[in-house]
């Protein structure tokens, strides 16, 4: 699209002052899509026949510029039918999801999170080496126990909230959006390799000091990281890059033989909507959300934008780089990756109950093949469960699913495959003499919040007679727990 500032010439006139003056656009015409972006009639399919096949022009793709091109294919030869506005929400239900969607923005605005303050961690942002601008998202205390999670591909941080916030009593939560995702700048010459990705979640992990070090510079506090999808890949090929760093994988509906385009990006990423009802629709049909308008609120808000958030009649669009590509995505390298990993640090597969992108028969069969160990070693502990969805009736006997059980259900897993392996470094450490446990009696927490009340009315009775010159108070930090 050419920038609006730009002077037009047209054909048989030397300048603009010599063409014919144009009739007043009409208001809906002035606010129409370009031609560009609405799509051509022509149709033609893309995908094999029994849908099961992998696309042959999917597994061509090398590079980020062949991803666009594909996309914007893909899109011209499906998307006609939601540019046109042929596709539309049952109108309850857009009403119900347009109340959300603000309520969600604004909420998020003031609080970081569509439920409320304190519960949506704290929002920070890292200036990395290679320029990129990384955003990610802390939850708990910083001395508390990492846990890393990473999004997947057309995501952002947002989708692990709700997991999050039950862990950060116990942990320190990071969530980061991956580069070319959710508020993380864009790679300007379009780097989206593993290799960049892993980059910059070492560069998060080495910063923030995640990983203590002994003197003879083995990892004192090795620690979770956690992966879905895209992010499921990241994770793996991290922990094989940087060993001893990772003491635990979880990997949430992830498979080393996923599609390329399940993995590497959305085909529809470079779609551009005619309305934001109309990507709420595809988004509903993708993720089969039916009548679950808050849910489809928030995912929305995760995966999704404005193109121009004071006019959206400009329409919307993905919330990631139309270029984003992982272009040195290899089954084989994951697979030996994957297996390499089981034998340094301990994994727990999860499967999402009636997953559309991985059945649990495949999960089974991908624990076997990580249980029978490799050329590094037999497997330190791999383990798959199941992560329910709360299927249930609704007064129409139609059946809804309950997301929030969803993230309840995966976090109470991610807590006890943490707690596990916090467990069993204790007792590592115990055995070896490094450290001495000793329990506290009442007594002696009375006699401490003796001494707490003694300085505290102490300092009180000083702050009414201190001066200028006087001494500082007594300081409390010996007490703090």
């Amino acid at each position: 699209m050419s920038s609006s500032g730009a002077m037009q010439f047209k054909k048989g006139f030397l300048n603009a002052g010599d063409a014919p003056k144009k009739k007043k656009e009409s208001r809906r015409k002035k606010n129409a899509l370009p031609d560009s972006a609405y799509l051509p009639q022509e149709e033609y399919d893309l995908e094999a026949d029994d849908g099961m096949e992998d696309n042959p022009l999917v597994a061509e793709i090398e590079t980020s510029e062949q991803a666009y091109e594909y996309s914007v294919d893909f899109c011209r030869s499906h998307m006609n039918q939601f540019n046109q506005g042929l596709m539309k929400l049952d109108p309850f239900i857009y009403a119900s999801f347009s109340h959300d969607l603000h309520a969600v923005y604004f909420n998020r605005k003031l609080w970081g999170h569509h439920d409320g303050h304190g519960k949506g961690g704290v929002k920070r942002t890292m200036l990395l080496p290679s320029g990129i601008v990384l955003h990610y998202t802390e939850w708990g205390n910083e001395t508390a126990p990492p846990l890393v999670m990473l999004h997947d591909v057309c995501d952002c941080c947002h989708v692990w909230d709700d997991i999050a916030r039950p862990l950060s009593d116990k942990y320190r939560v990071l969530s980061p959006d991956l580069r070319g995702h959710g508020e993380t700048s864009r790679s300007p010459r379009r780097e989206y390799g593993v290799e960049h990705l892993v980059g910059d979640l070492h560069e998060l992990v080495v910063r923030l000091s995640l990983n203590g070090r002994e003197w003879g510079g083995a990892f004192t506090r090795p620690w979770v990281l956690c992966g879905k999808g895209m992010g499921g890949a990241v994770a793996v090929a991290y922990a094989a890059m940087h060993a001893g760093r990772v003491a635990g994988l979880m990997l949430w509906d992830y498979d080393p033989e996923m599609k390329k385009d399940r993995l590497n990006f959305n085909p529809y990423q470079a779609a551009h909507f005619s309305t934001q009802e109309s990507l709420a629709h595809h988004l509903a049909e993708l993720y089969g959300l039916k009548n679950d308008a808050k849910y489809l609120s928030i995912l929305w808000t995760n995966r999704a934008e404005f193109i121009n958030f004071d006019d959206v009649s400009q329409g919307c669009r993905f919330k990631m780089d139309p270029y984003f590509f992982l272009s040195d995505m290899s089954p084989g390298v994951a697979w030996t990756q994957l297996r390499a990993v089981t034998a340094k640090c301990r994994v727990l597969l999860v499967h999402t109950q009636n997953s559309r992108d991985w059945t649990y028969q495949r999960a089974a069969e991908v624990l076997r093949m990580l249980e029978a160990g490799s050329e590094a070693g037999p497997p330190l502990g791999a383990a798959l469960v199941v992560a329910s969805r709360g299927s249930c009736l609704d007064e129409e006997k139609n059946l809804v699913e309950d997301i929030s059980v969803v993230c309840t259900s995966i976090a109470n897993h991610v807590l006890a495959f943490a707690d596990d392996i916090d467990k069993q470094a204790r007792s590592k450490l115990k055995q070896e003499g490094a450290v001495r446990y000793e329990k506290i009696t009442e007594e002696d927490e009375e006699t401490k919040e003796a001494e707490r009340r003694a300085i505290r009315l102490q300092a009180r009775e000083a702050a009414g007679f201190m001066r200028k010159d006087d001494p500082p108070p007594p300081s409390f930090d010996q007490f703090d727990d």
